[in-house]
């Protein structure tokens, strides 16, 4: 018969990978997790990688969203103050194509005018947080700068360009349209018109068909904020989607590494068991000799 000399030893081993064992579920059962290392499972740890990985662009993209619908916001605004601006210019027109009117009356519409023209260079330079709305691309300098030497006393120094966010897998949203699409580039365009329709109403000539070109503008405007609607109903579109896909991923996670609850706490009772049971036999081999097993 062979005997094991060094019974304790193994004993104590046995314990110790009880407790281990002991410890894992406990571990488990604290953080709702079965993968606690990628040993615990490899393809379910490589597995849990792929789908957080899809989820971090998912998160991301909403981010894109929330940040795109915050600055289309922003510039709706300003279309909208710029609209109510323009039409009051083409009100002013109206009043100032009117024969009987005093010189009085209609130095005193251009200084309303010369106004509306200042609100509007205000409103073309719109920024969020240190951006530019109106620049296209060019988004860290103000889009439009006051120039004598432009026919409507204002130079645009942006782009023609637009800014794409990308809010969905391959999916692209222009966020913006710059400021020559809106209005103009100083030497045609709303400035331009509004300088035209105060020069008319001073010299008292040519208010009609100044007023009739700045109501073409204020279409412009109508138009651009068209677009922009269109654009904040995609991204809420696109918002729906990821909002939907990150719910979808947050469950293939919970199903991949999300512990048994039931399976976990009859695991953890077995360890229990099973330590306890190796305590009471370390307890009873205390003491006893290689004589003492072989009697």
């Amino acid at each position: 018969m062979r005997v094991n000399p060094d019974l304790q030893t193994g004993l104590l081993a046995a314990l110790d990978r009880s407790g281990a064992n002991e410890q894992t579920v406990l571990k488990q059962l604290s953080s709702g997790l079965r993968i606690q290392t990628p040993s615990d499972d490899p393809a379910g740890a490589a597995a849990v990688v792929e789908v957080q990985a899809f989820d971090a662009d998912t998160q991301q993209f909403l981010a894109n969203v929330q940040a795109m619908r915050t600055q289309m916001q922003a510039a709706d605004s300003a279309l909208n103050s710029a609209e109510q601006a323009v039409q009051r210019a083409v009100t002013l027109g109206v009043q100032g194509a009117t024969s009987t009117l005093s010189d009085d009356d209609r130095t005193a519409i251009a200084n309303e005018l010369f106004g509306i023209k200042d609100q509007l260079l205000e409103l073309s330079n719109s920024s969020l947080q240190g951006v530019y709305l109106f620049g296209g691309t060019a988004v860290s300098r103000p889009p439009y700068l006051a120039d004598n030497a432009s026919p409507s006393g204002i130079q645009y120094q942006g782009n023609d360009q637009s800014n794409q966010v990308e809010v969905g897998q391959d999916y692209w949203i222009r966020s913006n349209l710059p400021g020559t699409a809106i209005f103009g580039d100083g030497s045609t365009g709303v400035f331009k018109s509004i300088s035209d329709l105060i020069t008319a109403v001073q010299n008292n000539s040519g208010v009609d068909v100044a007023t009739s070109s700045l109501k073409n503008l204020d279409a412009q405007l109508s138009a651009a904020r068209v677009q922009y609607g269109n654009s904040m109903n995609q991204l809420d579109s696109s918002e729906s989607i990821m909002n939907d896909r990150h719910v979808e991923l947050q469950q293939q996670l919970s199903d991949i590494s999300a512990v048994d609850m039931p399976q976990a706490i009859s695991n953890l009772v077995s360890a229990e068991t099973s330590r306890n049971a190796l305590l009471q036999v370390i307890a009873k081999t205390n003491g006893l000799s290689l004589f003492d097993y072989l009697k």
